[in-house]
């Protein structure tokens, strides 16, 4: 069974011809990462934000936790880059963070 959804009743709305959040030439480009590690535990973020005409985000995190014996491995990665362009004026950050903590114990 196919459900359909209707939209009724909604002469209020107005039409937009064109939205953009920069207007006037304004560019922005910001990158955030963290990563954190501990014996059996890791953690990564990225964030990325670009305002502009042109933008381009990209974020990439990731976690690995072993126990090899007795070595306890974890490292996390975080990368992020943001790309901002409108008219002759760009806007660019990029920022990665890695964390690593081993552990060796007598077991």
């Amino acid at each position: 069974m196919r459900n359909f959804l209707i939209i009724s009743d909604l002469s209020y709305l107005q039409s937009i011809n064109e939205s953009s959040i920069v207007y006037g030439g304004n560019v922005y480009a910001g990158t955030v990462t963290t990563t954190t590690t501990s014996p059996g535990y890791a953690t990564a973020g990225a964030g990325a934000v670009a305002i502009g005409e042109t933008t381009y985000t990209n974020t990439q995190s990731k976690t690995n936790v072993k126990n090899l014996g007795s070595l306890d491995y974890s490292r996390a990665d975080a990368t992020a880059t943001a790309y901002a362009k409108t008219g002759n004026q760009t806007a660019s950050s990029r920022s990665s963070s890695t964390s690593i903590s081993l552990n060796l114990t007598n077991r």
